[in-house]
């Protein structure tokens, strides 16, 4: 009579013991999440904590030139740049920042036309942003810049360039595109002298409405911003640039992540933030017949790193 009894307390026994099997081995799932991982070392549930953003963006590298070529040297120069570039760089595109030859050289059509035959020797896609010497220095900048719209306007559709490029309507020397994750911005941005103020101030209105109507446009797709410029708008007569500083630096603090300005202008190379809004980095470049090879990496908390001597 004891058997049957003794049956039943023992396969409850069993029961209970792979019941105890089944949960230790398996846990809960909050059990899980507390567990260490790279993200969270100690295992403590943080109840703030959000999902992570990163996008796993690939680096977008690419190379800037300006204030290039002044004289024969530095013309010489170039030619042997480009073709360093041609077989040892890896970038996507070129950008050139401006000033194609010296202020004080008469705006002769034969310097575009060299000079924008020279540059397409590039093998890469290139990028060309006025600067002054070759338009608001000029005797008669309307002239110069239909010289120059004639042999740089849109310069980059010499190439195939797998990105679509846009172009402001009200002024199609203005650019941008987006890739990667970086808004890419090229704008009619020269110094010098203001030689008609209507004609400045439209300009500089033109410049900023294109920057904000293409953050505005982009910003579900950009993490972060570079801009390229010829003038130097913060050492030499401030005042004159405010019209356009005042609302990019609005735009990109109302964004809060990384914008890059990038220059030409001074002929010697510095980084800095010269603005309130901290999230504006400005490079000038050197200048010459040298170039820098940027890499922007919008998954980094310093998305930017340039290299000077990539061609060596």
């Amino acid at each position: 009579m004891e058997k049957p009894y003794i049956s039943i307390v023992l396969k409850t026994l069993s029961m209970v013991f792979m019941a105890v099997i089944l949960i230790c081995c398996s846990g809960s799932s909050d059990d899980k999440n507390q567990q260490p991982t790279d993200d969270n070392p100690t295992g403590e549930i943080d109840s703030t904590q959000t999902v992570d953003s990163t996008n796993n963006f690939t680096p977008t590298i690419f190379t800037v030139i300006g204030d290039v070529p002044y004289n024969d040297n530095q013309r010489d120069g170039l030619i042997a740049m480009i073709d360093a570039h041609n077989t040892k760089a890896n970038s996507e595109f070129v950008v050139h920042v401006g000033d194609i030859k010296p202020g004080g050289d008469a705006c002769e059509e034969t310097i575009y036309e060299d000079v924008s035959g020279l540059l397409k020797a590039f093998k890469t896609p290139t990028f060309m942003v006025l600067g002054d010497n070759e338009y608001n220095d000029c005797d008669n900048p309307v002239n110069a810049l239909a010289l120059w719209n004639e042999y740089f306007l849109h310069f980059n559709e010499n190439w195939e360039f797998s990105l679509t490029v846009e172009y402001q309507e009200e002024r199609p020397e203005n650019f941008a595109w987006v890739g990667n994750g970086v808004l890419f911005l090229g704008l009619n941005l020269v110094g010098s002298s203001v030689h008609d103020q209507a004609e400045w101030d439209k300009r500089l209105a033109d410049d900023a409405d294109w920057l904000e109507k293409q953050f505005e446009l982009q910003n579900e797709a950009m993490e972060t911003v570079v801009v390229f410029g010829h003038a130097n708008m913060t050492e030499v007569g401030p005042e004159k640039f405010t019209a356009f500083t005042d609302r990019f630096r609005a735009s990109a603090k109302v964004f809060g992540k990384p914008v890059l300005y990038m220059q030409g202008d001074g002929h010697f190379w510095f980084q800095n933030r010269p603005w309130p809004e901290k999230n504006i980095l400005r490079v000038q470049i050197e200048g010459g017949a040298n170039a820098v090879q940027v890499t922007v990496d919008p998954d980094l908390e310093n998305p930017f790193a340039f290299d000077r001597e990539f061609l060596d």
